[in-house]
């Protein structure tokens, strides 16, 4: 079973003396699949926090639509608000992803190589703001395997951690703790979600 090989973390918070994030994540089940995504509403505070959210309701009830189909639909949902930047992965089984991004949200592949080495790849969104301005969509393939790490982090989370290899033994809540507290922008809402493919069984 595809959840069984796959276990995830994540740390977030919004900015100081702001009682909600505009940063939000979903991850869900399907038989064959999990849907990942990350979202960084425009902006910080409620309104932020309110287009992200409701991007989270349409897509938590979804039931297996494309990729593509499911920011056309939060862009239709979003036209009233400030608008977002969203990555969705579905991650199938045989450690293939498809997926999506618009705007700043950054995402890392880091695949252990032979000798438990890893090789970096930057997963590139398109430019636009889901709601605002939608560019014709791109979905991308990657192959992952055992070992492997997916690292999504929103634009309150500097950069710099790209050029980190993730701690090859540690769990992926481990990951996003450090991450989140070595990289964090004060000034900013922030996320970061740490996805592994594992051997041994591991529950969501």
């Amino acid at each position: 079973m595809l959840s069984t090989q796959l276990s995830y973390g994540v740390a977030f918070g919004a900015l100081q003396n702001q009682a909600e994030s505009g940063d939000q994540y979903l991850v869900k089940k399907f038989p064959n699949s999990v849907l990942v995504v990350v979202a960084d509403g425009v902006g910080h505070g409620e309104e932020a926090a309110y287009a992200a959210k409701k991007a989270m309701h349409i897509l938590n009830m979804s039931e297996g639509e494309s990729l593509t189909d499911l920011v056309k639909r939060c862009h239709v949902e979003l036209t009233e608000t400030r608008g977002m930047a969203i990555t969705l992965a579905l991650i199938h089984d045989q450690y293939r992803v498809s997926w999506l991004g618009i705007g700043n949200v950054t995402v890392v592949h880091w695949h252990k190589t032979v000798g438990a080495k890893t090789k970096r790849e930057e997963l590139l969104s398109q430019g636009g703001i889901v709601g605002l301005r939608l560019p014709p969509l791109r979905v991308s393939q990657i192959t992952t395997g055992p070992g492997d790490t997916l690292i999504f982090a929103t634009d309150g989370i500097s950069s710099k951690f790209i050029a980190i290899p993730p701690m090859c033994h540690a769990l992926p809540q481990t990951i996003a703790d450090h991450i989140f507290r070595e990289f964090r922008d004060p000034k900013d809402d922030a996320l970061v979600l740490v996805t592994r493919w594992k051997n041994a069984e591991v529950r969501f």
